[in-house]
């Protein structure tokens, strides 16, 4: 009897041994670090030079700003196109009106994933009009899918071809100089000959009066 109670007792302790370091082992998960994350306005985020060359329309696009551990993540919302050929992706960005303002190529990498309702989907189970969110970690030129992802996941944009840049312009008109008419308008009348040809003949008698003075008081 003593022997089973002792069995019973040691297997008991031996039960609860095992609870407390199972619990231990939880709480230390429980306790690790997690990323800070904090929100502010795409104004504070600094946008690196060849995204805003490619794509001035990105700070319009651009819905909010991710600190995570202290870096910001500009997040964007995009419309998922097609999956080309090539195994990149275009999707297309949104305003926080819902308007669209340009596409993207994305070429994600094999193994990467998108979340969609919390669930991790590959790109290529994506159907055309589902919404993804992307991450641009500051100054950088690239895309991820999560805030704080380490540089291992970044997707790496495609660069767009120079019609994909270029932008319509509106052709302008060269400015056509006025051409003098070959003729003058035959607009004015025979009156100032008339005008002309009198003050003529009345100067001509009053240079003839003052000559004829001058004879006689010379004689």
């Amino acid at each position: 009897m003593n022997t089973r109670f002792k069995i019973l007792a040691m297997a008991s302790a031996a039960l609860l041994l095992n609870l407390a370091w199972t619990g231990h082992a939880m709480s230390q998960q429980s306790e690790m670090p997690r990323p800070e994350m904090d929100r502010a306005s795409c104004e504070e985020v600094q946008w690196n030079r060849d995204l805003l060359r490619h794509y001035p329309w990105v700070v319009e696009a651009c819905h909010e700003a991710i600190i995570v551990d202290g870096e910001k993540w500009a997040r964007f919302e995009a419309e998922f196109d097609r999956l080309n050929r090539d195994g990149s992706i275009t999707s297309t960005f949104r305003n926080d009106r819902g308007r669209s303002l340009g596409r993207v190529r994305l070429m994600p990498g094999r193994d990467q994933r998108v979340l969609l309702d919390g669930r991790p989907y590959r790109f290529s189970q994506l159907q055309r009009g589902q919404v993804l969110n992307f991450y641009a970690p500051e100054d950088i030129y690239a895309f991820t899918t999560q805030p704080g992802a380490p540089a291992s996941e970044l997707v790496q944009v495609v660069e767009p071809t120079d019609a994909e840049i270029a932008t319509p312009q509106l052709a302008q008109a060269q400015p056509v100089a006025d051409q003098p008419p070959a003729t003058l308008p035959a607009t004015a009348g025979p009156l100032p000959v008339v005008a002309l040809a009198g003050l003529l003949s009345l100067l001509g008698g009053f240079s003839l009066t003052m000559r004829r003075r001058s004879q006689r008081l010379s004689a």
